[in-house]
């Protein structure tokens, strides 16, 4: 017997500014959100999900990240990350995903690291910024659309799950995994909620465990 997984409700939500919902990043201040349709990167007021700002962005693809400077975008055919100037919208510089780079979805800068999460059925990565060989792998998972870490625990949402799913990053191991309303894309740590794109409903949620 399948034992149930607690769930997650929306603590509050509001519309995504397009259909086709991709990135989700935190800058300290504001969400931004990009979207595949639209092909736009929107800087967005967290109270009330007005939009601040937008930024052309071609060829967006799925996840995004803020690394406290710029705004990293996997975009392009094939997939590669697009570090964007979130002032004037200008690609800095571009990063390769390598050979698997279609099947890459998640994304997460974080100090000397960045992480790329599955589309279906392989392993988290975790790559150097200096050198941008890999360093390790967690998983493998059922997918991880949206990355997240909070001491010493890696976040993960999953489409595949409709899940949001939290992995002890020294054993590799899965410690905690709540289920979530609708299919989650990207996710982003907000400081006090997890923010994630819920596709299916196509709104932007913020949702926190009680034991956070």
């Amino acid at each position: 017997m399948m034992t149930r997984l607690p769930q997650l409700k929306p603590l509050c939500s509001f519309r995504s500014p397009g259909s086709h919902l991709c990135g989700l990043a935190w800058d300290g201040t504001h969400l931004w959100y990009s979207d595949g349709d639209t092909r736009l990167l929107y800087q967005l007021d967290v109270q009330t999900g007005s939009i601040l700002v937008t930024l052309p962005c071609p060829e967006v693809r799925t996840g995004l990240s803020f690394d406290g400077g710029h705004l990293w975008q996997i975009a392009g055919h094939p997939k590669c990350i697009r570090v964007i100037d979130p002032d004037d919208g200008e690609v800095r510089d571009e990063i390769a995903l390598g050979a698997n780079a279609e099947q890459i979805c998640g994304l997460l800068v974080q100090n000397e690291s960045y992480w790329t999460g599955p589309e279906s059925n392989a392993y988290i990565e975790q790559y150097s910024r200096a050198t941008r060989r890999l360093t390790w792998q967690y998983g493998p998972v059922s997918s991880a659309d949206g990355l997240a870490i909070i001491g010493s625990l890696l976040w993960y949402t999953s489409y595949k799950d409709s899940a949001l799913i939290a992995m002890d990053l020294q054993s590799g191991t899965e410690v905690r995994r709540y289920h979530l309303t609708g299919n989650p894309t990207d996710m982003c740590w907000g400081g006090q909620m997890f923010w994630y794109n819920d596709y299916a409903h196509k709104q932007i949620c913020a949702v926190r465990p009680d034991d956070l």
